[in-house]
């Protein structure tokens, strides 16, 4: 039981409650859901393409309920759950959990906002740890392709003074080149870094890995060819050189960067030729 734990307020000031009728749960029919269009999101091709993904995989562990207020007629004004009722529907179950709560319309489309707007966001990082104890493939994958060089691929954030050399934080990136099938790259490139300097931290951040992975992944080149490059001509050297065409050139600092280190990883094979 150590990977749970209980509902911990310590250090936290209670609230007052404001007076307010209990919601109800309920199964609700879906054709009892009415969607009010004064301040609901119209269903355009991507919320189609996005009701299709999540009825492909349709799961209840992943469905939260609803959130309906009644209306006239005996129906039910959907105020959250749009594509999961549109998902259910689809696989053609009948009924959706739902917590009914009594508000008036103008409530409703305050309760939308706030449904919407309030959500504390789940980190990458939270969604990688997650993905891997779940077991899916592309954060097993990921995992696998940064342990391969010897590094470790964080399933957390940490401040600048807590991080420890090997430790990849970019889980954005690396998850992009995995799906992009650059394993490899992702591999080698790590483990050209780790050859070059194992201990310089700032080597394993997101500003310098980004043009560095994405220049092995356009190169295709081996290891020792990138220690060499590495040696030769110091990456964050690389990186305000690149930084000052961009300036210069009115282009993205993003792709400069990448540019440089091809262009650096090009003229050392010249030179080995």
């Amino acid at each position: 039981m150590t990977d749970y734990r209980a509902i911990d307020l310590a250090g936290m000031q209670p609230a007052q409650l404001a007076s307010q009728p209990a919601p109800q749960l309920m199964w609700i029919e879906i054709k009892d859901l009415v969607i009010d269009d004064r301040y609901q999101r119209l269903l355009a091709e991507g919320n189609k393409r996005a009701i299709s993904k999540i009825a492909a995989d349709f799961r209840w562990s992943r469905f939260s309920p609803v959130l309906v207020a009644p209306i006239e007629g005996g129906r039910y004004a959907l105020i959250d759950g749009q594509h999961r009722a549109h998902a259910a529907a689809l696989c053609g179950i009948e009924r959706v959990p739902a917590m009914v709560a009594l508000v008036a319309p103008e409530e409703q489309a305050a309760a939308f906002i706030d449904v919407n707007t309030r959500q504390i966001r789940v980190s990458p990082h939270q969604i990688f740890r997650a993905a891997l104890l779940a077991g899916e493939d592309w954060a097993v994958r990921c995992r696998e392709a940064v342990e391969a060089a010897g590094c470790r691929l964080m399933g957390s954030n940490a401040n600048t003074a807590s991080k420890r050399p090997g430790q990849i934080y970019a889980i954005g990136l690396i998850r992009r080149m995995i799906e992009a099938h650059q394993e490899k790259a992702v591999t080698v490139g790590l483990t050209a870094m780790r050859k070059y300097d194992a201990g310089a931290i700032p080597n394993y951040s997101d500003a310098l890995l980004t043009p560095w992975l994405g220049a092995v992944a356009a190169t295709g080149a081996a290891v020792e060819e990138l220690v060499e490059v590495l040696r030769s001509r110091r990456p964050w050297l690389v990186i305000d050189a690149a930084d000052r065409m961009a300036e210069a050139d009115g282009k993205p600092k993003a792709t400069m960067r990448r540019d440089f280190f091809i262009i650096a990883i090009q003229a050392g094979r010249e030179c080995v030729q």
